[in-house]
């Protein structure tokens, strides 16, 4: 797995992150790298702070290029780097995302990767646009099509559609090569419906302790109050890494997410993509329950 993020603000990333940790501890996948997709300078040095306290201090970790010129919120980042021990100071101290996407999946089996994108399209279609070098013979669109199972999307709200949400609006001309481009493997997108009910970690203020990750985010954010927001992320993670399959009912298929005439995303019923799906929560408890026991883990 790849976590293709815009860690830097919002709380599901970081949980996504946090529970991909735990998950990679246990031996349940193998998390290649983590990319950020939006110009922080430090969100590197944090992601790299979470996965040392979490004992993954090797995983590779690439930065959106342009980052150094840090032009998105930092968020919770800096806290992060304030409280935590890490190596990773600067976005300037890993590769740029492309060329670790490229490494990552060109050392790998074919047919192996998922890529879970929960944050801008920006790596994506930089990725598919990439040409040879030193990693691969082959253009990013043939790279995709022979390491690349399956890319997992956080976007949308299916089928209906509506405007462009977060993710898309953060670099729409992206969004559009990657919606519009004909993505060479399956996609799954895990829609907004996914994330309004999953209201989660309110316990790591009383389970967890004081720097543990998760409960840094979860003070910086909400103060240890009730969550303030719902939860795409983590959903997105666990649906990828089919955990709890019961927890999620794929529909849709035979369709395609395209961009509509509000400049966000609907699904349009009949397409050419014959195992494209979205993804909705079918057991709502379940999924909390689990994402719970994930937050506090240490």
């Amino acid at each position: 797995m790849i976590i293709d993020t815009d860690f830097s603000l919002w709380w599901d990333d970081a949980t996504a992150i946090g529970m991909a940790n735990i998950l990679e501890r246990r031996g349940e996948i193998r998390l290649l790298g983590l990319v950020t997709d939006v110009p922080n300078a430090s969100a590197v040095a944090a992601i790299d702070a979470i996965n040392t306290t979490y004992g993954n201090a090797d995983i590779p970790l690439g930065a959106m290029a342009g980052s150094a010129n840090d032009t998105f919120p930092h968020g919770y980042t800096d806290e992060l780097i304030s409280r935590l021990p890490h190596s990773v100071e600067h976005s300037d101290d890993v590769p740029e995302a492309i060329a670790l996407y490229r490494r990552l999946l060109a050392a790998e089996a074919d047919h192996s990767v998922t890529i879970v994108a929960i944050g801008s399209y920006t790596n994506l279609a930089r990725l598919l646009d990439s040409q040879p070098d030193n990693a691969s013979d082959l253009d990013g669109r043939e790279l995709i099509a022979t390491k690349v199972e399956r890319l997992v999307i956080m976007d949308g709200l299916f089928p209906a559609g509506g405007a462009a949400l977060t993710n898309q609006e953060i670099d729409p001309e992206a969004a559009h090569a990657v919606v519009t481009g004909d993505w060479p493997t399956p996609i799954a997108w895990v829609d907004g419906f996914a994330g309004i009910q999953t209201i989660v970690g309110e316990t790591l203020c009383a389970d967890a302790p004081s720097e543990h990750p998760m409960r840094i985010v979860y003070e910086e954010l909400f103060s240890c109050a009730p969550p303030g927001d719902g939860n795409w992320d983590a959903p997105t993670l666990l649906y990828a890494i089919d955990d709890l399959e019961s927890t999620f009912e794929e529909l849709g298929r035979g369709g395609a997410a395209v961009i509509n005439t509000s400049g966000g995303l609907s699904w349009q019923p009949s397409s050419s993509r014959s195992n494209d799906v979205y993804v909705h929560v079918a057991d709502q408890q379940a999924l909390n329950q689990r994402i719970e026991e994930l937050l506090v883990a240490d």
